[in-house]
């Protein structure tokens, strides 16, 4: 019983099938699992499907789900982002630069300067302070 293989790889020319934990009973057949790939691919397009659905449920910003205008003062946080699916939709902040030091009734005029840290706060003021001060000194020498 050798393994026929016709691309020198080591490989034989088999689909990969995905592991189950049955346990055969004594005269039944091997019988051949779904590829994992075409398992992946169904989870993955059923998981596509219901995050459509209910982006159409939503019918958009500012609809059912999304309730915020552009300019809305929120007073009861626990009403945003609210989602017509159940389950939670998670995402990731990393490129955003947090920590986000904004409390619940504070009004954001200058959107640079959300998710500025203490530092960095102090920083941008030390910055702005220096340039003041080159500018007034280039005026008044």
């Amino acid at each position: 019983f050798g393994n026929v293989n016709n691309n020198n790889n080591g490989l034989k020319n088999e689909p990969i099938y995905a592991k189950v934990n049955k346990k055969k009973t004594q005269g039944q057949a091997a019988s051949h699992e779904e590829p994992i790939y075409a398992q992946v691919a169904k989870k993955v397009n059923a998981k596509i499907d219901q995050l459509n659905q209910a982006a159409s449920g939503l019918g958009g910003v500012g609809q059912a789900g999304f309730p915020l205008k552009r300019h809305d003062k929120v007073d009861d946080l626990s009403k945003v982002g609210l989602s017509a699916s159940p389950e939670p939709i998670y995402a990731t902040i990393d490129d955003l630069g947090g920590p986000f030091p904004l409390k619940r009734h504070d009004k954001v005029d200058d959107l640079s300067k959300v998710g500025l840290s203490r530092n960095q706060k102090l920083a941008q003021k030390l910055t702005i302070s220096i340039k003041r001060y080159q500018k007034l000194k280039q005026v008044f020498l």
